[in-house]
């Protein structure tokens, strides 16, 4: 008796399907990864265009921008907005300096928790926060030691320093002139006294930029450590994702290691210390205007068209945020 055997794949169609499969996926992979990065770009534009709408409805209610940091570590404009972009529970925790203090008290910082004060202070307990709006879903979420959270985002210091003084030193380029920013550090006064108004962004509000991306540092790195004043902003000394290093504030604030970008300390107690617009997005950066329109500016960007941005009187025509 003849027995009858089922029809079936034999082991090199099955090797070859295998095979064809792999290219496929191969092929499509790609795809795939561009696909969701432009959904993760789209997010970013939308988390500043929420940033932008925040900082315009500060300005409404105050009648000015919020400071940009009261010198390292009592408050950035950051904590300001809370109660504008949907944080208003934690705003309202958040404990600034006393408005008669005269001094930084230690008592006040970003990190303090006191809650036998009264009011008590809770501020740890906010930085310890991850704002979804203020990071971007292309970057890898960060936080250091006490849990402290990094976010991606950072505020337009202008074409210098983060205390808006004429760049003097040797290095290329060798001397820049500050043109007016939209914030400015305060590193030295308890009350911040510098309060920009968008009357004196005279360059007008779609041609200034407001905010930018930058990437959470890693590994100690406090690039994106935007509750800390001191990384709170950009500058637009360089271009975009440059391949210049940012001339972080002291050495351990830096940590040139991939991921991570370039970095160096001050050379001196004059080379005030800056930060370029830095981002995970393939091929240029996202930033907000003061209009709060919002744009990807390509990292071969002219950098006089970048820096021409960045300033808000220096009365240059802005071209393009397109290379």
């Amino acid at each position: 008796m003849r027995i009858k055997t089922k029809p079936g794949f034999t082991l090199v169609e099955l090797l070859v399907v295998i095979a064809i499969i792999g290219v496929l996926v191969a092929l499509l992979l790609p795809a795939v990864q561009a696909a969701r990065e432009s959904a993760r770009r789209n997010q970013c534009t939308n988390n500043l265009r929420q940033l932008g709408l925040a900082m315009q409805n500060y300005h409404d209610s105050q009648g000015h921008l919020p400071a940009g940091n009261i010198s390292c570590c009592w408050g950035t404009w950051q904590m300001s907005i809370l109660p504008y972009i949907e944080q208003q529970q934690l705003g309202a925790q958040y404990r600034f300096l006393p408005k008669d203090a005269t001094f930084h008290l230690n008592e006040y910082r970003y990190d303090a928790e006191n809650p036998s004060a009264a009011p008590e202070v809770n501020n740890l307990k906010v930085v310890r926060t991850r704002i979804s709006t203020l990071t971007c879903p292309s970057d890898e979420p960060q936080a250091d030691a006490r849990e402290v959270t990094y976010h991606n985002y950072v505020a337009n210091y202008g074409n210098t320093n983060h205390v808006g003084w004429d760049h003097l030193g040797p290095a290329n380029p060798a001397w820049i002139k500050y043109l007016g920013s939209p914030f400015v550090g305060d590193d030295w006064n308890p009350q911040p006294v510098i309060a920009v108004t968008f009357r004196k962004i005279t360059d007008g509000l779609s041609n200034s930029l407001l905010a930018a991306e930058t990437i959470q540092g890693q590994n100690g790195d406090l690039r994106g450590f935007t509750w800390w004043g001191w990384g709170a902003g950009f500058e637009s000394r360089a271009a975009p994702n440059a391949s210049d290093p940012d001339t972080m504030q002291y050495a351990g604030a830096c940590n040139p290691v991939d991921p991570n970008p370039p970095c160096t300390a001050p050379s001196s107690a004059g080379n005030l210390f800056w930060s370029a617009a830095r981002s995970r997005h393939p091929g240029g950066v996202n930033v907000v205007m003061c209009d709060a329109s919002v744009h990807f500016v390509a990292d071969a960007i002219d950098l006089a068209a970048w820096r021409a941005a960045s300033t808000t009187q220096g009365e240059e025509t802005l071209a393009s945020l397109s290379p």
